[in-house]
């Protein structure tokens, strides 16, 4: 198994499942009608001591396909923890925060906001290799059979040498769960290498094998494609 591992599992959830979480992502979707200026005031903000000090990596994603809903960029935050957490969400009250807000209202329309809890994660981290994000949005009945059957198909692809970059399974905690309970991810280094991976994985014995043993228990709602624009405190 190569660089394979998990977060494994004790927090209560709507499920009743048990989990441990191994960070947090929040996700903010907007509509952004000026990319460009958008960046800009971004850069700006992350500039700041405000910036530099807020305890997650931020990222700036832009749908490539969606059909989720009108969004057409999405900030990630990626949390270490329940304390940072609270204090960048906490943050957003702080003038320097607001006067970004106050400045980019016009070019960035609010669309969706979640918290997802982190619960598979692994494959490989660089930069270079996770330009490129493909979300699989589901409902999922059973969350445990479900980690379990997730983990052997991404064992079986890794193994095959067929993930490019990152991988990973994640579970709402805050948001409309009418939409989507879950999330699995597969990064990439571009479009091509993504589609390429996606070609191989539909192919390959383990995902036919993956298919067959959830059965109903997974309800695939929405297949989304983003790329990386920029990422902040990543180092």
């Amino acid at each position: 198994m190569k660089k394979f591992f998990y977060s494994i599992f004790a927090f209560v959830l709507i499920s009743s499942q048990s989990i441990v979480a191994a960070g947090y992502l929040a996700t903010y979707s907007i509509k952004v009608s000026d990319p460009a200026g958008y960046v800009k005031a971004l850069d700006d903000l992350m500039g700041t001591n405000w910036g530099k000090s807020f305890p997650a990596v931020v990222s700036l994603h832009q749908y490539a396909f969606n059909g989720y809903d009108d969004a057409t960029h999405v900030v990630v935050l990626n949390y270490d923890d329940t304390t940072s957490v609270g204090a960048g969400t906490d943050s957003f009250s702080d003038p320097v925060f607001q006067s970004f807000f106050a400045k980019t209202s016009s070019m960035a329309e609010p669309v969706e906001q979640s918290l997802n809890m982190k619960l598979i994660s692994g494959g490989n981290q660089d930069s270079e290799n996770n330009q490129v994000y493909t979300i699989y949005r589901m409902q999922v009945a059973d969350p445990s059979s479900y980690a379990k059957q997730y983990s052997k198909l991404i064992e079986a692809q890794e193994e095959a040498g067929n993930i490019v970059g990152s991988y990973g399974l994640r579970q709402q905690v805050a948001g409309s769960v009418n939409y989507y309970s879950h999330y699995a991810y597969t990064s990439a280094g571009s479009i091509a290498q993504a589609m390429a991976s996606t070609e191989v994985l539909y192919a390959s014995d383990s995902f036919a094998k993956f298919s067959k043993s959830i059965g109903d228990d997974r309800e695939l709602m929405n297949i989304s494609i983003l790329s990386n624009v920029v990422t902040y405190n990543g180092n």
